[in-house]
């Protein structure tokens, strides 16, 4: 007993202690330890691909060879480029290998011009391999500000009618990115007032022969002056003397100044 009144473990107590501790110990399953075992190995390939794959695909001048394959070989004779952004993405069967390219807006198309990673197999001077993708610039195709990478870079959706596809856009790009947002919302705007434009001329097309229309429908009446002559009318109304002789209840060819005549029923 302590001096303080409370009771202290004695000796073979706390050794029953520790033997039940090991017993316990001893009932774990071999097949959670391989399991973890197993487990940390896998994360720690994971992580050995990575950086192996950092350091493999990273080194590259991108922008560079980028550049030159836009002016060589992917720009239309007489092409301008308006704004030329560097993004990424990230396929979901090779999320750790980023394709890097270029989003580019031309004074004719929205296009995606991609840098695929190398292989880890393949030797270093191999030629480059490209990817690109063409959009439109009319009012079914939309570019707006996202995210992506878990929500973490900043990026530039672009939407169709059939797809979304979202270009990843490091910070330091971010400002070409905003311009560009800017410059399709302006191309935006002028389409819509074209589209109004032309609507609005469409429609006044077919109130127009809509009225010509009607107009075809309702008598025409001519005045005959001095000169005329039943054949002349005729030809000039695209009819005929008998069908004028008919409407208007002749017996001869014979006009009098100033008399109305039917010349269109």
């Amino acid at each position: 007993m302590s001096t303080d009144g409370h009771t202290e473990p004695n000796t073979a107590t706390r050794r029953r202690a520790q033997k039940a501790l090991r017993k316990r110990r001893r009932r774990t399953s071999p097949a959670l330890w391989y399991v973890f075992v197993a487990f940390v190995a896998v994360v720690a390939a994971v992580l050995i691909q990575f950086a192996v794959h950092t350091y493999r695909t990273d080194p590259r001048d991108t922008r560079a060879i980028l550049e030159r394959e836009l002016r060589v070989n992917t720009l239309q004779p007489r092409e301008r480029v308006r704004n030329a952004v560097s993004v990424f993405q990230r396929p979901a069967i090779d999320y750790f290998r980023a394709t890097r390219g270029l989003l580019v807006l031309t004074d004719r198309r929205l296009l995606f011009l991609g840098l695929q990673p190398r292989d880890l197999l393949a030797s270093s001077e191999g030629p480059p391999t490209f990817v690109q993708r063409d959009y439109a610039l009319d009012t079914l195709v939309r570019v707006e500000p996202g995210r992506t990478f878990f929500f973490i870079a900043k990026a530039l959706v672009v939407a169709t009618p059939s797809e979304h596809q979202d270009f990843g856009v490091p910070s330091i790009a971010w400002p070409q990115a905003d311009s560009l947002l800017h410059l399709v919302e302006g191309r935006d705007s002028v389409l819509h007032a074209e589209g109004r434009r032309q609507a609005r001329v469409r429609e006044l097309r077919t109130l127009e022969l809509r009225s010509a229309r009607v107009a075809q429908l309702r008598p025409a009446f001519y005045l005959v002056k001095r000169g005329d002559a039943l054949s002349t009318i005729a030809t000039q109304w695209n009819t005929t003397p008998d069908h004028l002789r008919e409407w208007n209840g002749m017996s001869s060819d014979r006009l009098r100044v100033g008399q109305r005549l039917v010349v269109r029923r």
